[in-house]
């Protein structure tokens, strides 16, 4: 299936990471993503926009997406509906205390943003991933978010504020969910679809939602325990299965499925836990690869997409014309854009 690979650099500083990448209405693409300071979560960090003109080959110098106020901030989603392209924001005052969730939108392919407040049920705590559109026209968006009360949220500012958040709050789960739009984003139906437990470590749930061809929604979410999780909706995103373990190895890393054509699906990834299984944490997020499913996910077919070492995190991207378009982290300082010909 896989025809060529072509891998161009869009930046590389102390530290860039988490990047996002969409279609402008302009033909131009738009890569979003963390950069500032030298590690994440800090006070340091900031979110940057980038532009290319040319599919990728060269990206415009930096631009911050949010005004400088001393806050770190995060960016989870960049999304599109017409010309309104919406970057779902994380903004805290580092160590992600007193996390706060805002959006920001253009309707300039990018170049000029507004913050248009809090998204729809989440004003904190919450990260945004991955929107698809289904075939009956609905949009559905991803979600993650912990249900950290006030009385918990003001004895981690008051008492923990030299800790990261993640590491110090008694919260006992991470929801992972689905908003649903009948009407092109105007308004949003939240649905829960698994409440995983903090039981070792805080999890990261990143879920991630392809269509089935039987109009089945098939969740994937990030694990500690060395597999994705999934759990699937036979309903449109309304109701959700428990979830369980698949076998797909992943060593806690952001996975990403993208919907392609003729019913295909791509899911990127580190397909590696041989640490984690032996009990070591921290196992390298290599290597990086491209699988594709003809058939619902039952099989797929493998390509790894590097012939470098390193460590590859966050994919995100999407699917036109027999090409899928999508960016990378490498070893935390360096953004990459792949632009993969399907055959």
């Amino acid at each position: 299936m896989v025809k060529n690979i072509r891998i161009e650099q869009i930046t590389t500083r102390a530290l860039s990471c988490e990047p996002l990448v969409e279609r402008m209405p302009n033909g131009e693409l738009l890569c979003v993503c963390q950069c500032g300071g030298t590690s994440e979560p800090a006070p340091e960090n900031r979110v940057y926009f980038f532009h290319s003109s040319d599919e990728g080959k060269t990206w415009t110098k930096p631009e911050s997406i949010y005004p400088e106020d001393g806050q770190a901030v995060y960016c989870t989603e960049l999304s599109r509906i017409g010309d309104e392209i919406t970057a779902y924001l994380t903004v805290h005052s580092g160590m992600f205390l007193d996390w706060k969730c805002f959006m920001m939108k253009s309707f300039d392919s990018g170049y000029t943003w507004q913050n248009y407040g809090t998204p729809p049920f989440f004003p904190e705590y919450t990260f945004m991933r991955g929107m698809l559109t289904l075939k009956n026209g609905n949009v559905v968006l991803p979600y993650h978010t912990y249900p950290v009360t006030k009385e918990e949220h003001d004895r981690i500012l008051r008492e923990e504020t030299r800790k990261c958040v993640t590491t110090n709050t008694k919260t006992p789960y991470c929801e992972c969910g689905v908003l649903i739009s009948a009407d092109g984003g105007k308004s949003w139906e939240r649905y829960t679809a698994a409440k995983i437990p903090h039981t070792v470590r805080w999890v990261w749930g990143e879920p991630t939602v392809a269509e089935l061809s039987d109009g089945t929604l098939a969740m994937l979410m990030r694990n500690l325990d060395g597999y994705l999780l999934r759990c699937d909706s036979s309903d449109g995103g309304k109701t959700w299965g428990e979830y369980y373990v698949t076998d797909i190895p992943n060593p806690s890393n952001k996975p990403r499925l993208i919907m392609m054509d003729g019913g295909r699906i791509a899911l990127l990834h580190t397909p590696n836990n041989s640490e984690l299984k032996r009990g070591i944490s921290g196992c390298m997020r290599s290597p990086y690869e491209l699988w594709i499913t003809e058939d619902d996910m039952k099989t797929w077919e493998k390509t790894r997409l590097t012939d470098f070492p390193g460590s590859f995190s966050y994919s995100d991207g999407f699917y036109e014309d027999g090409h899928l378009r999508f960016v990378i982290e490498h070893n935390r300082h360096t953004v990459l854009y792949y632009d993969v010909t399907i055959g």
